[in-house]
């Protein structure tokens, strides 16, 4: 198994501190409230884990209601149904504090009146169209990016004034605890407000409406995975952003909504992959109360702001074969490094691009010809011994009166000296990832030809969704990782986000598929023939995710 770090920084959400309200989660799921950045380790269990599809709802699924005349609402989150907020028995009735999040829509030239009823509130924020509302005679105009809020102390009048519908997300809910009735109507324009970067990494905060937040998220960014014990929402305004919610992650298109299992381990983050940001609206808790107790001490992940000045540079820690100068080995054999031995006194902070490796002098990707073979040479292992792993092609490996057929996902180890002959048979290249690893002192290679086949073995999943096989371990004769090991992805899945404990030299290859990694805290494409190690800072994370609608493959490697 992979080592995980925890560590304990200060989480800052939007805000301060979340709790359970009145009708929170039974006292038995109390232990894993408070944590927002501790995630659950352990794979999907449909016996445990929430149904997330559950708390995800879009308001073209619900029935119209009318109000104050020809407001027509449609409802994308409603009150909970059932006993358990972590496992409703309706699909979006999920709310506790909150009434309901829906969409609504004022039609060009209608009008709308009335008084919020009493006890309750409703925030609005507009989307689109163009209108006027009036409250005790004075009058403002509602244009995309407006917000007010209605309550029960005064009356009102809203016209669509353009040639499109007005159109709004509202949040109803009760009047807080510490309500102060006022009669006038106040109105805020967001386009007014600065943005800045806010929480969780790459929210950038735009302002609105109480109760309302527009978030922009940027191009090729992810926030920070992290997790509430309390009441918090989110809907998407414009664009589209896959929605990592639990275990699992979907598409979320405008005009949806969801609210996050109150666990305090279910974690959620929502990917721009795009090329423009996306805007959303964050729904935080209705009202503070009292602390909600300890949580599960799981892998934690730095939520402070990306500087930098202080991040490792984390460009320096990936490598692909396509950018390395071709080098042969074995008579035959092309080699292209795709990580390298370390360069520069530290780590942390290596001198050259993919020079990472402490144990290894190389990761990298090699291939043969067909009709061609490899074969020892005198010398030319010197102090490393190698791993290699069959990616595509056949061939015929022969050393002294062991003949074995090679294929994809088989592997062998060449020790220095070991008598080989390895002849591509196919009609395309045979390739192969290829580990050198350092002899340490007091290990002895392995004199003889060991070719592992371990395609039959059964998978264990890990880190949530990864299906695991060893392909070649250190009993079969590794020198100083504990397993080469293939690892599955199904499409649209995500690895849990972990970092690597100080002294822990992690790598991984992507091998098939179309992968994106969140590495640091920043987003990158990890096109196949690419690796990385993790910088084993404890608190600098990574977790692979396949948005695609294939099956993704990778290698890894640990000490």
């Amino acid at each position: 198994m992979k080592k995980h770090i925890t560590f304990s920084l200060v989480a800052i959400c939007f805000a301060a501190a979340f709790c359970f309200a009145q009708r929170g989660p039974r006292a038995d799921q109390q232990q894993a409230a408070a944590r927002e950045d501790a995630l659950d380790p352990t794979p999907i269990n449909p016996a445990v884990d929430p149904n997330v599809d559950l708390f995800i709802n879009d308001w073209r699924k619900s029935k119209p209601r009318e109000m104050y005349g020809k407001l027509v609402l449609r409802d994308i989150l409603t009150r909970l149904e059932g006993e358990d907020p972590l496992h409703p028995t309706k699909k979006g009735a999920v709310l506790v504090n909150i009434t309901a999040i829906s969409y609504a829509t004022v039609d060009p030239g209608a009008t709308v009146s009335g008084r919020a009823q009493k006890g309750e509130r409703q925030v609005f924020y507009t989307t689109g169209g163009t209108g006027r509302i009036t409250v005790n005679s004075k009058s403002h105009d509602v244009y995309k990016g407006t917000g007010f809020t209605l309550t029960p102390d005064f009356d009102f009048k809203l016209t669509g004034t353009g040639k499109e519908p007005l159109t709004f997300y509202v949040r109803t809910e009760p009047l807080p605890n510490n309500y102060a009735p006022s009669e006038d109507l106040v109105v805020v324009q967001r386009f007014e407000n600065d943005r800045r970067v806010g929480a969780h990494w790459a929210h950038i905060n735009n302002g609105g409406p109480n109760g309302l937040t527009l978030i922009n998220i940027a191009p090729r960014t992810m926030p920070q995975p992290h997790s509430h014990a309390g009441e918090e929402c989110w809907i998407m305004v414009e664009g589209e952003s896959v929605l990592s919610l639990g275990k699992q992650i979907l598409r979320m298109t405008a005009g949806s909504a969801y609210k996050i299992p109150p666990t305090g381990i279910t974690a959620h983050s929502n990917l721009n992959l795009g090329d423009e940001p996306v805007e959303m609206i964050f729904l935080g808790p209705a009202e503070r109360a009292g602390g909600a107790g300890g949580s599960l001490d799981y892998t934690r992940l730095d939520n402070g702001p990306y500087n930098r000045a202080t991040e490792q540079d984390i460009d320096m820690f990936i490598g692909n074969w396509r950018d390395s100068f071709p080098r042969m080995m074995h008579g035959n054999l092309y080699v292209r490094d795709m990580l390298t031995a370390l360069q520069g006194p530290d780590s942390l902070h290596p001198t050259r691009k993919g020079a990472v490796l402490v144990n290894a002098e190389a990761v990298s990707y090699a291939m043969l010809e067909p009709g061609s073979s490899a074969h020892n040479i005198e010398g030319e292992l010197k102090g490393i011994q190698q791993t290699f792993v069959v990616n595509s092609g056949t061939g015929v490996m022969t050393s002294g009166s062991k003949k074995v057929e090679l294929s994809k996902d088989m592997a062998f180890i060449l020790t220095p000296g070991l008598p080989f002959r390895l002849t591509a048979t196919g009609d395309k290249y045979m390739t192969f990832y290829v580990v050198s690893e350092k002899i340490p002192q007091g290990f002895t290679p392995k004199k003889t030809l060991e070719v592992v086949d371990n395609r039959g073995k059964a998978p264990v999943t890990n880190a949530w969704v990864n299906r695991e096989r060893a392909l070649i371990t250190k009993g079969d004769g590794l020198s100083q990782y504990g397993a080469v090991t293939q690892v599955e992805m199904n499409s649209m899945t995500m690895s849990r986000p972990y970092s690597a404990d100080k002294g822990v030299e992690e790598i991984w290859i992507a091998t098939d598929g179309d992968i994106d990694l969140l590495f640091g805290k920043e987003l990158r494409k990890l096109p196949v023939g690419t690796a990385y190690r993790v910088p084993s800072t404890g608190i600098t994370a990574h977790a692979k995710i396949n948005a695609s609608g294939k099956t993704a493959k990778l290698i890894y490697l640990v000490k």
